[in-house]
């Protein structure tokens, strides 16, 4: 059975992968910066589709394999799960030719713009495929964040292992997160999320809250 971090890396692989595959597209078009974006919106789409439901099944594996070793008796289907995203998938496909029509030579900011989304699309229906069937599931105790140490406010969220066990709690994931969720069964319950993590994990916060949260990530977790 593969680790928690083994998925990671086949996570960040298939991202990785859709990434080239969008920038291989992006980088063969021609014409004016108009007819460039609408080849994106044409391709990009489908593409993300196709990644996105790997993404999909690779957690619904990853749910799977986790609820088996946590010798769970009753059984459960899982569903890969992929939520319709069209409208915020184009809408940020537009955004990410906006640079070409400023200055059609600016591939550099169009192209980097294209990564983040393609990368974020891809890798986001794996969490949800865990957090969606952790609410369904009645044998879960919730998620923990799988993280690989990168930035501070990754490092935070994952820290001690902590169980995401409120259902409403949100992953959150920033450009070019390679985070993953790993479910949390009944039968192996760890140590509960902290307040400044729920807080964290939030998305909208107060302007107080923003505060006290850049504070406890100074304290705790400087750069």
């Amino acid at each position: 059975m593969p680790t928690p971090l083994e998925y990671r890396a086949v996570l960040k692989r298939l991202s990785d992968t859709a990434v080239e595959t969008g920038i291989d597209v992006f980088t063969r078009l021609d014409g004016s910066p108009e007819t460039r974006r609408a080849v994106l919106l044409e391709s990009i789409p489908p593409l993300i589709d196709y990644y996105a439901a790997g993404s999909a099944t690779l957690g619904s594996d990853a749910y799977d394999e986790e609820r088996e070793a946590a010798a769970v008796r009753s059984s459960f289907t899982t569903d890969a799960v992929v939520a319709d995203r069209t409208v915020k998938v184009r809408r940020a496909i537009a955004w990410s030719a906006a640079p070409l029509i400023l200055d059609p030579e600016d591939v550099v900011s169009a192209t980097a713009r294209l990564a983040e989304i393609i990368q974020y699309e891809v890798a986001r229906p794996f969490r949800d495929t865990v957090t969606t069937n952790r609410r369904e599931d009645p044998e879960s105790a919730g998620w923990r964040r799988i993280s690989n140490g990168g930035c501070r406010f990754c490092r935070m969220l994952a820290d001690r292992g902590a169980v995401y066990r409120e259902s409403t709690a949100r992953f959150a994931a920033h450009t070019n997160c390679h985070c993953t969720a790993q479910p949390v069964f009944k039968t192996n319950v760890g140590e509960e999320a902290s307040a400044i993590q729920y807080l964290a994990s939030r998305k909208n916060r107060t302007a107080k809250q923003k505060a006290e949260l850049r504070d406890y990530l100074d304290m705790y977790y400087p750069e």
